[in-house]
């Protein structure tokens, strides 16, 4: 027998994940030095806000009955994908990413790990969009997506720009 999860609980995860990633920025942001890196995770911190705010409305949005079982999965592929790859490489709390985020050797590091957990971030939220129901907010997820693949170019130019200066 399958494991049953909710809309809810899917959008819960998407608003944990985003408040992890703000963590993350806002300690790379007091760390770093170089005011192009300190530009970077300043605007991907303030994005991070955004869709956290864009989720907790979707979530705010759901009808009462999605915090029973939703999602059809009968199998529970989606559901230990999801919850595999949130354990595996995403941050399960804020002081997980501030570790982090204090624990990164330089700049260049701890942009090279904000473009892993981006990376996975978009697995999450595509493996997401598949399960939500259109009605429940997929476009939004699909939106949000489109805004992540933003941050991994951003991230990646980042590096490039910083390993040019060589600044570590």
């Amino acid at each position: 027998m399958g494991i049953s999860f909710s809309a809810d609980e899917v959008f819960e995860m998407a608003m944990d994940i985003e408040k992890n990633c703000e963590a993350y920025y806002r300690k790379a942001l007091a760390l770093a030095k170089s005011a192009g890196v300190k530009a970077v995770f300043a605007d991907l911190m303030e994005q991070e806000q955004h869709h956290y705010a864009a989720f907790k409305g979707l979530r705010d949005k759901l009808p009462p009955r999605t915090s029973l079982p939703t999602v059809a999965d009968p199998e529970s592929e989606e559901y230990l994908y999801l919850d595999a790859l949130v354990k595996s490489r995403l941050f399960n709390t804020v002081r997980e990413a501030e570790a982090l985020a204090a624990k990164a050797g330089g700049e260049i590091e701890a942009l090279r790990s904000a473009l892993v957990f981006e990376k996975d971030t978009v697995l999450f939220f595509q493996t997401m969009k598949a399960i939500t129901d259109e009605r429940l907010g997929r476009s939004e997820v699909d939106r949000i997506i489109e805004e992540e693949h933003r941050h991994i170019v951003r991230i990646s130019k980042a590096i490039k720009e910083a390993e040019g200066k060589g600044s570590r």
